[in-house]
């Protein structure tokens, strides 16, 4: 099996720490044949993009480096999900603009009602010592994701279970139905094997990722490939996977 593209990498345009440029001579660098730029959503506190109009300037800027190496570059959003509905910080006419569509939890989001970042995503931080809140935040969390999931046209939603507790049986349930696949993000240390056991469960799909904020992170994979054998996922159950 092997893995040609990684669709998940920030930039100055978000939280990164290069511009698409360097990423991309990064990815040529590892032999990928395919990048996404995925920068965050503007609620994201202190890490998203300045305004979604952005996403429309970074694809005119991709077209010009797919031209100029032997990349394909896409473009894409890491949407936060903003609220318990399972709304994205991310118009819908944007959304429709992009190549890959990515949801995720992240603790430092503003809320869509603004009422909710004090309800249940401040709870997330401040709640974790004591076990009854941190369930009803885990149930709240799975809501969430799952109604993000059920709204939206995802292609998968980012590191479930990393930040934010979630069910991964309901997260994977909702994935089934929908046709969203599951992240196994190499770029964080967590139990990614609970992600991909969930998945197998459920015949979802699944995508290895960097989740790169530096150059020399894009296409480092291995950690993923490593658990994609362990488990023996087949090629045709990962997105950015080829059986050669």
């Amino acid at each position: 099996m092997r893995l040609y593209a990684d669709w998940h990498m920030h930039t100055i345009y978000s939280d990164g720490h290069a511009t698409p440029e360097d990423m991309v001579i990064a990815a040529a660098k590892r032999g990928l044949d395919e990048v996404a730029i995925t920068d965050h959503g503007p609620r994201g506190m202190f890490i998203g993009v300045r305004d979604a109009q952005v996403y429309l300037e970074i694809k005119q800027e991709a077209a010009r480096l797919s031209a100029k190496y032997p990349v394909r570059v896409l473009v894409g959003a890491e949407a936060n999900v903003i609220g318990l509905n399972g709304e994205l910080d991310i118009p819908r006419q944007i959304i429709e603009e992009l190549d890959i569509v990515i949801a995720g939890l992240h603790p430092q989001v503003w809320c869509v009602p603004w009422w909710e970042t004090f309800t249940w995503i401040l709870p997330n931080q401040v709640g974790r010592a004591t076990s009854l809140v941190r369930e009803r935040m885990r149930e709240a969390n799975t809501v969430a994701l799952v109604e993000a999931i059920r709204r939206n046209p995802l292609t998968f939603v980012s590191h479930p279970d990393l930040m934010m507790a979630v069910d991964l049986d309901a997260v994977a349930g909702a994935c089934a139905e929908s046709g969203c696949a599951m992240e196994i993000n190499v770029g964080h240390r967590y139990y990614r094997d609970e992600v991909v056991r969930a998945a197998l469960r459920r015949d979802v799909p699944l995508v290895v990722n960097s989740d790169a904020h530096f150059p020399k992170n894009v296409g480092n994979l291995a950690e993923g490939a490593a658990l994609l054998e362990k488990y023996n996922v087949p090629p045709e159950q990962v997105l950015n996977a080829r059986k050669h």
